[in-house]
């Protein structure tokens, strides 16, 4: 898969869907200028495909599900890639500021875990991966001593405040190969890249 960046500004800044983030974001797309992660050849993509993703994103004060159409790219080296903007989590039905804005109530406290979940339409064993996923993801961004000095709220407001997500995102996908947030490393022998024309 290719990572697009497209976050460059502080995530507490965007307003609107992730849906229409999406759809503006594919409108400028340039399959033409991409850089193969396989053989690393530049301009040598062109669409190959589509399939349908389902994304679950926070509006209106309700969980709403919407559907993507994912580009498809493949190579004259013959390996096919999906093209995914950093507010895309890899593997996963939920967007990036719906798990975001979960996390923030949760470790705000506005309400009892059970009314966050029923709010969100989430199960607590849900909620409770998404934490332990989030926990481990502070420790191996931050390191172990840094991670227990900060608190998952500060490390959060630290994320959402920041100049420029994608900076983050991006790094993190070069550390770890694989994106913030992604549940599982992406399947042998792929590592996952980030490219930008």
């Amino acid at each position: 898969m290719i990572r697009e960046n497209s976050l460059f500004c502080k995530l507490i800044r965007i307003k609107s869907s992730s849906k229409a983030l999406f759809d503006s974001f594919m409108a400028g797309f340039r399959p033409e200028l991409q850089t193969c992660p396989c053989c690393g050849a530049k301009g040598s993509c062109r669409i190959h495909a589509y399939y349908g993703r389902s994304l679950v994103d926070f509006m209106g004060g309700r969980a709403v599900r919407h559907s993507l159409c994912i580009m498809r790219l493949i190579c004259t080296c013959g390996h096919t890639h999906a093209i995914l903007p950093d507010f895309i989590i890899p593997y996963s039905g939920y967007g990036l500021f719906f798990f975001l804005r979960v996390l923030a109530e949760y470790f705000l406290r506005l309400s009892t875990v059970e009314k966050l979940c029923e709010r969100f339409s989430v199960t607590i064993s849900q909620l409770r991966r998404w934490l332990r996923l989030f926990q481990t993801q502070k420790e191996e961004w931050l390191g172990v001593l840094s991670s227990m000095e900060a608190s998952g709220l500060s490390f959060l407001k630290a994320l959402l405040t920041q100049t420029a997500y994608s900076v983050f995102a991006s790094a993190f996908v070069r550390r770890f190969t694989k994106s913030f947030l992604q549940s599982h490393k992406n399947p042998a022998p792929y590592c996952q890249q980030v490219f930008t024309p």
